[in-house]
């Protein structure tokens, strides 16, 4: 069993301090967040805003950011291809040490928030300690243990993962639903086919990793 912590960062000590300085209501997502390691930053994010073609320009022209490409524009909210500056890689460094991996990354209200996981409890606490002794100011907002079966299934992929994600956080298994896969396809910047490929194989491993561990206990 693992641990998730939930942390809080100022944009101000990491990304998109001047965005949020000219677009205060923007609210940002990181698609396809870093795992282990740095070698793609926070690759993409979907910004969701009343004024897209602004948003664009602060963030062409955010210090935090080297390079910002729209992807997707679909009024409200848009999926950014993204490069970082050197702060951003920085500090995404010291939050994925010891193996630790971040599982989600959001921004609004000046405040970035993260879920991290870590093997245990002491490792989270050396990774506290790493960011303030480097002056990152991260906050720690709540720690539990993980118990979901879709966090925990090994049988899911990244691309997976994120997939089911986005549709349980977009409302596509509410009922009605809220959004179609032709709306996560757009989203996600896949195509329709790649998204029902991809729903299709995760819905399999869930099941297949339910159905391998029946309760004796019930009938």
């Amino acid at each position: 069993m693992s641990t998730i912590a939930e942390i809080t960062l100022p944009a101000s000590e990491f990304a998109l301090r001047e965005t949020f300085s000219q677009q205060p209501g923007a609210r940002f997502e990181v698609v396809g967040v870093v795992a282990h390691g740095v070698e793609h930053v926070m690759p993409q994010i979907r910004a969701t805003t009343s004024d897209l073609p602004s948003v664009r320009s602060s963030l062409i022209d955010d210090p935090s950011v080297t390079d910002a490409k729209l992807l997707t524009d679909l009024g409200d909210r848009g999926l950014f291809a993204m490069k970082w500056d050197g702060r951003v890689h920085e500090a995404t460094t010291l939050l994925t040490k010891l193996d630790t991996s971040i599982l989600a990354a959001r921004a609004a209200n000046q405040t970035w928030r993260f879920q991290i996981q870590s093997d245990d409890r002491k490792t989270l606490s050396t990774i506290y300690e790493s960011c303030h002794d480097a002056d990152l100011p991260v906050e720690v907002q709540n720690v539990r243990e993980r118990t979901t079966l879709l966090k925990e299934s090994h049988r899911l992929t990244t691309q997976q993962y994120e997939t089911l994600r986005s549709a349980i956080d977009r409302g596509y298994y509410d009922i009605p639903r809220k959004v179609t896969t032709e709306d996560l396809a757009d989203e996600l910047g896949i195509s329709h086919q790649a998204i029902s490929e991809r729903l299709r194989r995760g819905h399999r491993s869930l099941v297949e990793s339910g159905l391998s561990s029946p309760d004796k206990d019930r009938t």
